[in-house]
C-alpha cells in the first residue's frame, strides 16, 4: 500500500506536466489599460468595495476550479498506476479512474458555466479524453472552445492534435469548417501559422499519429 501511495505521488507531477502544456495555452492576458472615458463611467457605477468583492469572488471560483483539476489529475494518475502489470488487472468499464476524472470535470464544467472558470478545466478534460480514446468527445470539446474562445492560444496549440483526432473520428470536414471560421478572426501570428499548417495537413493523405497527452513545450 505504501509503495502504491508513493508511486501515485510520483505520477501526479507527471500528469500535471502533461496537462501543463494545455493549461499554459489557457492563460488569458490580463487587461491592464482601459479608455479614460470608460474608466470614469465605471467609477460612478462600481465602488472600490464592490470591485474588491468581485475580485474575491473570482479568486474563490478560480480556487474551486483548481481543486477540481487537481482531483481529476489524481484520478488520471491512479488510472495510469492501475494499468501497470505489477498492480494486477485494471478496474473494469465505468469504474476506471480515468473515466471518473472525465465525469468529475463534466460536472464541474456545468457548475462553472458562464463564469469563465470552466476554461481552467478544459486542458485536463482534453488530456483525459485523449487517454481514454474518446475522440469524438475530444473533438467536440475542442470545437466548442474554438467557436466560443477563438483567440485562446489553446486553439492553435492543439490544432495538430485536432487534425489527427478528426481523422480517427471521421470528422475532417467538421474541423475544416471550424478552421475556416478562424480566417476572419484576428489571431496572433503563431496561432495563425499553426492553424494554416494544420489545415494543410487536414487535406493531405500523410499520416498524423494520435500521441499521448505529453508534449514538448
Amino acid at each position: 500500500m505504501k509503495t502504491r501511495h508513493h508511486t501515485l505521488m510520483i505520477l501526479l507531477p507527471v500528469v500535471a506536466a502533461w496537462v501543463g502544456y494545455y493549461a499554459g495555452a489557457m492563460r488569458e492576458p490580463s487587461v491592464t489599460h482601459m479608455p479614460t472615458g470608460a474608466t470614469a463611467t465605471l467609477d460612478h457605477l462600481v465602488s472600490a468595495g464592490s470591485f474588491s468583492e468581485v475580485e474575491q469572488a473570482r479568486a474563490v471560483l478560480g480556487a474551486l476550479a483548481e481543486q477540481y483539476v487537481e482531483s481529476a489529475q489524481s484520478l488520471i494518475a491512479e488510472d495510469i498506476l492501475s494499468r501497470h502489470p505489477a498492480h494486477g488487472d485494471p478496474k473494469p468499464g465505468d469504474a476506471r479512474p480515468g473515466l471518473a476524472a472525465i465525469r468529475l470535470l463534466d460536472e464541474a464544467a456545468a457548475e462553472f458555466e458562464g463564469t469563465g472558470q470552466e476554461l481552467r478545466l478544459v486542458p485536463t478534460l482534453l488530456c483525459a479524453l485523449k487517454r481514454e480514446g474518446l475522440y469524438d468527445r475530444w473533438l467536440q470539446v475542442y470545437l466548442s472552445t474554438l467557436y466560443r474562445h477563438p483567440t485562446h492560444e489553446l486553439v492553435g496549440v492543439l490544432a495538430a492534435d485536432a487534425v489527427a483526432i478528426s481523422r480517427v473520428a471521421g470528422r475532417q470536414e467538421e474541423l475544416s469548417t471550424g478552421f475556416r471560421h478562424l480566417s476572419g478572426i484576428p489571431l496572433d501570428s503563431l496561432a495563425r501559422s499553426r492553424i494554416a499548417r494544420s489545415m494543410a495537413r487536414l487535406h493531405t493523405d500523410s499520416p498524423v499519429p494520435v500521441d499521448p497527452c505529453e508534449h514538448a513545450s
